[in-house]
């Protein structure tokens, strides 16, 4: 464990290799603290985006006629929907962990020196 750090294989160092390919961005004295904002981060964008969409289209169908306000409340998947709905869930979990690994990108970070 490096102390300085606090990770495993040294800064900026994959939990799973113990090596990096980019630069990771730092903000806290901890990897791992910044690892759990950026997932934070990622979530509430993605969950942002997701209630304006599903809001957005509820405006629209209202207006439509397509369906009653609050219908979207009593819906009932059929039987192949809860595996679509489970295959997305999978890759949005996939997404989230992505900073938690140490392989995030760093946007403002120089080209990383081997």
């Amino acid at each position: 464990m490096n102390e300085a750090r606090g990770s495993v294989g040294g800064a900026g160092a994959s939990l799973k290799t113990g090596k990096r390919t980019e630069h990771e961005q730092n903000f806290f004295e901890h990897a791992s603290v910044d690892r759990l904002a950026q997932a934070l981060f990622a979530m509430a964008g993605e969950l942002h985006v997701l209630r304006d969409r599903v809001r957005c289209l509820e405006f629209m169908l209202a207006e439509k006629g397509s369906i009653e306000p609050g219908a979207l409340d009593a819906f009932e998947p059929d039987p192949q929907q809860p595996q679509v709905l489970a295959r997305e869930r999978e890759a949005l979990v996939a997404h989230l962990m992505d900073p938690l690994d140490g392989l995030a990108k760093s946007t403002s970070g120089p080209p990383l020196q081997e």
